[in-house]
């Protein structure tokens, strides 16, 4: 765990906006609100649960050292990785943690550290607008109406693909508007053995795939606390599409428990065995890519929505409960979303945008060489899904959605069984956790 602290300049300047909310997001000059000039040095210690992902010095260049040079009074304390209850209980504080949707509810919620930050857009008149709206609906979601966050980034929903295997093969490239149906039939001709080893078409992680689905179906409904696996018949028809891919005999060869991210991940990049990738959690980097020769294609769209892609999976940056430096907390978060911050970001390769506007999107890894000549439009779908349902179990429980892959594949189970045992599995979990939480 990091926990370096960084050297401050002098009081810098407020954001400046109109005082109705500025387009990109920016917070107002507000004669009601203190001016940054008058406010008193202060040090915000941001935490985030996967050091893996983010070490401090990739986190303090893209993030930490942006915010300070925005505001000279804030210093940035990094806080990476560790359990929060053991944090808290040596007396550490912390200001603001950042999570994926997926771990907001181990990280935020079971910590009781959630705080509303509407207070605070009314006071600074922050303009929610240009955020990409599915992604503030789940924010408002997750919330029951309030909001404990702002979207600063997102991972793609893209397809990798390596062209030397498609060379190989002679199969032409998978192409924009590409539907799930004609994924399958790529995969089908990619898939084979040749000089002693299996090839396959297609990889993907199927938790965040029945997460992020295109149907907007819910994992659990927020009402009941049960799962939806055996109540919504969509289920039935989404799991059919992803199944068939792994009924291709030459996909026989992969083990039950092959059948997760990690072991997919690293047959597209690693063992360089799987032709495409279905990419949903993050950018890539140059170390994985090497020097394969790879490029992107749009997410697969389903016939009858052709213009629709996944559900989004944004990472949010949180003010916690506990910040008692929630406005200073906002104002940080605030500008993380501003165009004048992503702009840079994003030329750089750094993320993808939360921000809806599509000239901004456009403009992803100009200054990265590792982007040159591929189809970075492909990242992200014009359209997200609406959010389905969200609560604190959806994140938790995805995971039981690759068991009804295996099952399905591997176990010799019907596809209704396998969601009815799963959704078993996923209601006692809730029965038991709410029960433990009502004995608190």
């Amino acid at each position: 765990m990091s926990k370096k602290l960084l050297s401050v300049l002098p009081l810098g300047a407020m954001l400046l906006a109109s005082a109705c909310g500025a387009k990109d997001g920016s917070l107002p000059a507000n004669s009601d609100v203190p001016a940054v000039s008058q406010k008193e040095p202060v040090t915000l210690s941001v935490f985030f649960p996967y050091p893996a992902d983010w070490p401090e010095e990739d986190f303090m260049s893209t993030f930490g050292q942006p915010i300070m040079k925005k505001f000279p009074h804030v210093t940035i304390k990094y806080i990476a990785g560790g359990k929060i209850p053991e944090l808290l209980a040596a007396g550490e504080t912390i200001d603001i943690i950042y999570a994926s949707i997926g771990a907001t509810p181990p990280f935020l919620l079971e910590n009781k550290l959630e705080y509303d930050i509407s207070p605070q857009i009314k006071k600074y008149g922050y303009n929610l607008n240009h955020l990409e709206p599915t992604m503030i609906d789940t924010a408002r979601q997750l919330a029951g109406g309030g909001i404990y966050g702002l979207p600063v980034y997102v991972p793609p929903s893209t397809i990798y693909y390596n062209k030397d295997l498609f060379d190989k093969f002679g199969v032409a490239y998978p192409k924009s508007g590409i539907t799930w149906d004609e994924l399958f039939e790529l995969s089908k001709s990619l898939t084979r053995s040749d000089g002693g080893v299996d090839y396959t078409g297609f990889a993907s992680s199927y938790g965040h795939l029945a997460m992020m689905n295109q149907m907007s179906i819910p994992l659990v409904r927020t009402d009941t606390k049960k799962s939806a696996f055996d109540t919504d018949d969509r289920w039935k028809a989404f799991s059919e599409n992803l199944i068939r891919f792994y009924k291709i005999p030459g996909y026989a060869h992969i083990k039950s428990n092959q059948i997760s991210e990690p072991h997919e991940r690293n047959r597209f990049f690693k063992d360089r065995t799987a032709a495409m990738f279905l990419s949903m959690t993050a950018l890539h980097s140059s170390k994985e890519l090497g020097d394969l020769n790879w490029d992107l294609a749009p997410f697969p769209v389903f016939k009858e929505k052709p213009d629709t892609g996944p559900q989004a999976y944004p990472t949010y940056f949180y003010v916690t409960s506990m910040s008692k430096s929630k406005d200073q907390a906002f104002e940080v978060i605030a500008f993380l979303t501003t165009e004048e911050y992503q702009a840079q970001q994003l030329k750089d390769g750094k993320f993808l945008t939360t921000l809806n506007n599509k000239t901004l999107r456009r403009q992803f890894g100009q200054n990265n060489p590792i982007y040159a000549g591929k189809n970075v439009q492909a990242f992200q779908p014009d359209k997200y899904a609406p959010a389905g349902s969200v609560n604190k179990y959806n994140g938790t429980y995805q995971g039981e959605y690759n068991n009804v892959i295996r099952d399905a594949v591997h176990n010799g189970k019907d596809i209704n069984t396998a969601l009815r045992e799963a959704a078993e599995r996923i209601n006692k979990k809730i029965e038991e956790t709410e029960a433990a939480a009502a004995t608190k």
